[in-house]
């Protein structure tokens, strides 16, 4: 009780204090703005109240999600058909539906009030923008002010003791799994086992291998054709390595935790967190976890560990994946009240709205570059490397109807099984997922 009243007489002092150093603004006709949101406290909290204290002429209104999303709906056309009944001036959704949002023209592109207002964006952090941009048109159709991105941590301890030179920025994916089999499956004088490299898709080989080939700019499906193409040299090549990988032991698999009817603070971290465990090398993991563990109530000291960038493929040096934001706001078509909705685009996107988020938000990380260099953790400029994001494989995938993602799903667990049983080889069984997922592609429907 007594630290959320702290908090609360902080948070109204800071409302004060940007009232007092309001800037003076462009003049909007009608300042008002209808939000599409999960809820209206949650706004309030972590952006209305700030935007309205230097925007005193403005009146918002909260068109709350929470309540509409039911299970088993696609909440994609459940946002469309809010769109279409409550006319938002601006809606909020993760990176995925806005991408799905942009493909089906129900967004209004900012490049025109950035040119009218000269808005700079060179501050932001490139393989940002770069995901939030149509690929096909450049257009920016939605800003965000933070992000989530992937990168290659290591467990420090383990290298130094096994005498194995320590990641490096940009390693290629050759790089990473090498170093990875260097590795003894045990830890010396303990019957732990010992992992070389573990991925945040490490239960699912055929999602781990998507994630992979994606960060180089390979895709399983062109829209254009619709056609699926897995089985290419390309993707072998990706799959080959990560199979190598889990028959030889340096891939993590899944240990059998004992239940514990008390979880501290750092058992729940081990749990979300496989890396904390000190038994694996290197692991692909999100930054939320560099963010989390710095902060919580005492630091994490079991092991000295650190953080690269994600790996890369040489044919595509600055480009990697795992960028996702669970924020953008964005413009709707229909918009009454396109200025004003600018106008708060505008604000929680640059940098003043950063300095606070940068306090306000623990887990996800600053979209502009400046602000990373006022962050307190060591490694976070590893987030920052790579310039370019691919994520179209989930973009693609969700455009598909579900018994095609079914069909995949099914047909990439059954051959990659078969494969790593050693009953089947990795080509025969791509062209067995391309051929079965095809087929189901062009069955006539009924």
């Amino acid at each position: 009780m007594i630290q959320k009243m702290i908090k609360t007489i902080l948070l109204l002092a800071l409302v004060v204090f940007l009232t007092a150093c309001q800037t003076e603004k462009q003049e909007i006709e009608n300042p008002q703005i209808r939000i599409l949101y999960w809820d209206e406290e949650s706004f309030l909290n972590k952006y209305g109240n700030m935007f309205l204290a230097t925007h005193p002429d403005y009146k918002i209104e909260v068109v709350p999600l929470k309540g509409e999303l039911e299970p088993g709906k696609d909440p994609i056309e459940i946002i469309k058909k809010m769109i279409q009944n409550k006319q938002p001036d601006i809606i909020q959704t993760d990176l995925d539906a806005y991408k799905i949002l942009v493909k089906q023209n129900l967004l209004l592109s900012l490049d025109e009030f950035m040119k009218q207002d000269g808005y700079n964006l060179d501050d932001y952090v490139p393989a940002v923008l770069d995901a939030l941009k149509d690929k096909e048109s450049g257009v920016l159709y939605g800003l965000s002010a933070t992000f989530n991105g992937l990168g290659l941590y290591y467990n420090k301890n383990l290298f130094v003791s096994h005498g194995i030179p320590l990641p490096k920025e940009r390693m290629t994916w050759d790089e990473v799994f090498q170093l990875a089999e260097r590795f003894p499956k045990q830890i010396t004088g303990s019957e732990k086992p010992l992992f070389g490299f573990y991925h945040k898709y490490s239960l699912s080989p055929f999602m781990m291998a998507l994630n992979i080939g994606e960060g180089g700019g390979l895709s399983i499906y062109n829209p254009a054709n619709k056609q699926f193409s897995i089985h290419t040299d390309a993707w072998n090549k990706v799959f080959e390595t990560i199979i190598r990988c889990i028959k030889s032991g340096a891939c993590y698999q899944v240990m059998e935790q004992k239940e514990s009817d008390k979880m501290d603070e750092y058992s729940i971290l081990k749990r979300n967190y496989p890396f904390l465990e000190g038994n694996i090398a290197m692991a692909v993991e999100q930054s939320s976890m560099l963010r989390t563990v710095t902060a919580s109530q005492k630091p994490f000291d079991e092991f000295a560990w650190g953080v690269v960038s994600m790996p890369v493929h040489p044919e595509n040096p600055d480009m990697g994946n795992g960028i996702s934001m669970n924020e953008v706001f964005s413009i709707p078509s229909g918009s009454l009240n396109k200025e004003a909705a600018w106008e708060f685009i505008k604000y929680i996107s640059g940098e003043s709205y950063g300095k606070i988020a940068m306090r306000t938000n623990g887990e996800e990380l600053p979209a502009r570059k400046s602000l990373s260099e006022k962050e307190d953790n060591p490694g976070i400029e590893s987030f920052y490397k790579l310039e370019q994001t691919n994520n179209n494989i989930v973009e693609y995938l969700r455009l598909l109807p579900p018994e095609i993602i079914g069909q995949l799903d099914q047909s990439a667990s059954k051959y990659l099984g078969e494969v790593l049983a050693g009953k089947l080889a990795v080509a025969k069984a791509l062209e067995a997922i391309q051929n079965e997922v095809q087929s189901v592609m062009e069955k006539p429907a009924l």
